[in-house]
């Protein structure tokens, strides 16, 4: 019977990054990936952070974005534009070709095509046969296998997230759009996103279920009649971490440990934060294992945690209150101070300068009063450490 010291079971980014960081912490890893020709379901759309903490190169990006424009339901809009890149468009295809080949040099072996189909008595059951293993690492998304096999909790909420690939006409665009209202997106929002030349990402996020797709065809029909879509594509996205993502020589990363941010979704910067450190504490062994859930915690939790909060009034937020909030985004010492501190990764740093500027506040009384439910002050972040 095959035995590596870590088994990581898929070779998404979360994967190969815990793969990469065991490996170069001297284990013998084995990553296993279902569907290595699968496109990736996902925007790409990423802040500075990720970039500096995998050291991407700069092949992997297509474009460089600094402003955003928000739609409220009533059709107020707003752009905000900061005065240098805040974020980065990936070739997600890319990006996970380049860090498994980063962790296969490392010295981690892959099967690609390889799926784990049971876990018994300590040995994964695989379609290439028994594989024993001194620590597994289940990074197979949202609905992951593991962490059933595991009997380790699910996520908080599952949303969906749909998006097309559709050919525009934004060769030179630095912007992304937001769109929300529930007629747009149910419990989330719409976004536009510009990719490769002449290409752009458009999706929403939503508690529609099912309905997902009737929402991104009125969304596309609306904003792009006509357009040719390229691809589509669909997946859960998952939302509040469980609270446990340890077992027995079972560790937890990315999407199956619910690490994203609860505002976006986005779930690359956080998976690959505590996938560095699930791979350095199974390159020690089982009995690091218990230290995960409180490193990861420490660096993730706080975010996640006003993300959460912030999701909650959002959820709570009617229509005529949306657009209100829209509205006041464009004052423009609101607009200033949101392109200043405004973070794709931190949504709590908006909240720390805001607070710390009395003179803008009542820029957003037009709000309703929402001050205090948007910006829980008390229990604020002190400071960022998400990586």
């Amino acid at each position: 019977m095959r035995y590596s010291d870590v088994v990581v079971v898929g070779g998404g980014p979360a994967g190969a990054v815990a793969a990469h960081a065991a490996a170069q912490a001297g284990a013998k890893v084995l990553v296993l990936e279902r569907s290595p020709r699968r496109p990736p379901r996902c925007t790409g759309l990423v802040g500075p952070r990720l970039l500096e903490l995998l050291g991407l190169p700069r092949a992997l990006v297509l474009r460089e974005l600094s402003a955003v424009r928000i739609s409220g339901p009533g059709g107020t809009a707003v752009e905000v534009r900061a005065p240098s890149p805040r974020g980065y468009v990936l070739d997600r295809t890319g990006l996970d070709r380049w860090l498994l080949e980063r962790a296969q040099e490392a010295g981690a072996e892959v099967w690609a095509p390889g799926a784990a189909v049971g876990l018994d008595r300590g040995v994964l059951r695989t379609t290439r046969g028994p594989v024993g293993f001194g620590v597994l690492v289940g990074a197979d998304g949202p609905g992951s296998a593991v962490r059933r096999w595991a009997g380790l909790p699910a996520p908080g909420e599952a949303l969906v997230g749909v998006q097309a690939l559709v050919r525009g006409s934004s060769s030179e665009e630095d912007a992304v759009e937001v769109h929300v209202g529930r007629s747009v997106a149910p419990g989330g929002f719409a976004w536009v996103v510009p990719g490769g030349e002449g290409d752009l990402r458009v999706g929403l996020l939503t508690t529609a279920g099912r309905e997902a797709d009737v929402f991104l065809d009125r969304f596309l029909r609306r904003r792009f009649p006509g357009a040719r879509v390229l691809r589509r594509e669909a997946g859960l996205v998952p939302v509040g971490p469980p609270v446990r993502t340890v077992g027995d020589r079972v560790l937890l990363v990315g999407d199956a440990a619910g690490q994203t941010k609860p505002l976006t979704g986005g779930g690359l910067l956080f998976g690959a934060v505590a996938a560095r450190i699930a791979g350095e504490l199974a390159a020690r062994g089982p009995g690091a294992l218990p230290e995960y859930e409180g490193r990861w915690r420490r660096g993730l939790g706080p975010e996640i945690a006003f993300g959460l909060r912030a999701r909650r009034v959002f959820l709570g937020l009617s229509e005529p209150e949306l657009d209100r909030l829209v509205a006041a985004l464009g004052h423009p010492a609101l607009r200033e101070l949101v392109a200043e501190a405004g973070d794709v990764d931190a949504p709590s740093r908006l909240a720390r300068a805001f607070l710390a500027r009395p003179a803008v506040w009542g820029a957003l009384l037009p709000a309703v009063g929402l001050l205090r439910a948007l910006f829980p002050f008390s229990d604020l972040p002190e400071r960022d450490r998400s990586g």
